[in-house]
């Protein structure tokens, strides 16, 4: 609530000035709702730009996923990549082993 709104109320819950004129009145009340509008108007605003958040949101973490099971994926890989070649060097030590004690 604006400075002036709230003087307006605090004036009128001590009564007010009897002799205040329509005019004024009806400038105030104007004054209110154009400040009231443009409140519902940025609020509109602002409920578009979180959800246009949300979708984008949604679609990092779309994303993101794809490419931590493209990661994952890879790793698998090496790691089989490198359990065959362990495998194999081990068999390689064992042959040179056996061709040495012969």
């Amino acid at each position: 609530m604006s400075i002036k709104v709230e003087m307006i109320v605090i004036y009128y819950e001590r009564g007010g000035d009897k002799t205040m004129n329509n005019e004024k009145t009806e400038e105030m009340l104007s004054q209110l709702i154009k400040m009231v509008g443009t409140v519902q108007t940025n609020q509109q605003e602002m409920k578009q730009d979180i959800v246009e958040l949300k979708d984008k949101v949604v679609e990092i973490e779309t994303k993101s996923d794809i490419r931590h099971k493209e990661i994952i994926g890879r790793f698998k890989s090496l790691e089989r990549d490198q359990d065959f070649i362990l495998e194999k060097s081990v068999r390689n030590e064992r042959e040179i082993a056996s061709l040495k004690t012969k």
